[in-house]
């Protein structure tokens, strides 16, 4: 467990929290849906070696607030990005985006790309790319519609074993492993976190349709193809996860780099010396 500052900014009528590991070039890391900056803090740790790595709770999720999530938007969602990049004194950085992360990392290559060095999309849940691009538009409208109507815990949990169909052994292994490293993280004086129910809640009405259903400026990203590398877990390649396939097909029309990462689709939580060892050797390549 290496070293850490914590800190907050206020930005668009929230807060966000953040912490950084280590010192050197900034990378920051995007977390998919739950928003929990610390379930990047293994592979932060793998990496504070060499960079200086941001994490952050996502605005309404774990230590950050959720005060307008009405208006939620993968736009704000890249702003907050921006926000917490300049709240810890840096202009530009590295950025890594697992899932929604990796989506909401598109959207910041799109619009600041000046402020990207060069970004790592880790299976974007883009379901206009799927191969099965209808079944999972449904699907996903089938989560909103059950939280709608009845129980976003419900609709939570049909979410997150519909993505992995009944391949979820790896991911749940994953977690497992986290909550064990996370044991011996410090707590901090006075932490509240948003109640679990409650960022289901916000999670399955506000952010899960505008994610699933984005469609990037593939125009604009082809212009920056150089600042854009996408990955899949060999895990998720070999059960033909359907993010894999996104991630693949997005490296195809937009020309840039595809690489594979061990695990699963959220293996930084079980394997970050393995996950450090392919992005830094991805961030430390020429430009």
């Amino acid at each position: 467990m290496k070293k850490r500052t914590c800190g907050k900014i206020v930005t668009e009528g929230d807060e966000l929290f953040y912490k950084v590991t280590g010192n050197g070039v900034p990378l920051i890391l995007i977390s998919g849906g739950g928003g929990d900056g610390d379930t990047f803090l293994p592979l932060a740790d793998e990496m504070s070696n060499q960079f200086k790595v941001i994490t952050f709770d996502r605005r309404a999720n774990a230590r950050s607030t959720a005060n307008n999530m009405e208006n939620f938007s993968v736009a704000q969602q890249s702003r907050d990005v921006l926000a917490v990049i300049g709240a810890v004194g840096e202009e530009s950085a590295f950025v890594f985006g697992n899932s929604s992360g990796g989506v909401i990392a598109l959207e910041l290559v799109q619009n600041f790309p000046e402020v990207v060095r060069l970004a790592v999309i880790h299976e974007p849940p883009l379901a206009n790319f799927a191969n099965d691009q209808e079944r999972w538009l449904k699907f996903f409208d089938d989560c909103y519609q059950l939280a709608l109507c009845k129980d976003s815990n419900k609709a939570a949990t049909k979410f997150g074993m519909g993505v992995m169909g009944r391949k979820t052994i790896a991911p749940l292994l994953s977690d497992i492993r986290l909550k064990a490293y996370l044991r011996k993280e410090p707590k901090l004086t006075g932490e509240v976190r948003i109640p679990e129910r409650i960022a289901d809640d916000i999670f399955i009405k506000q952010e899960l349709i505008p994610v699933t259903n984005y469609i990037p400026n593939m125009d604009i990203l082809r212009e920056h193809k150089e600042k854009l590398i996408f990955a899949a877990g060999d895990w998720s390649v070999n059960k033909n996860v359907w993010f894999a396939e996104v991630a693949q097909k997005l490296s195809n029309e937009i020309g840039s780099t595809l690489i594979t990462l061990p695990g699963s689709h959220v293996s930084f939580m079980d394997k970050p010396k393995e996950w450090a060892r392919v992005l830094s050797a991805c961030y430390n390549k020429p430009q």
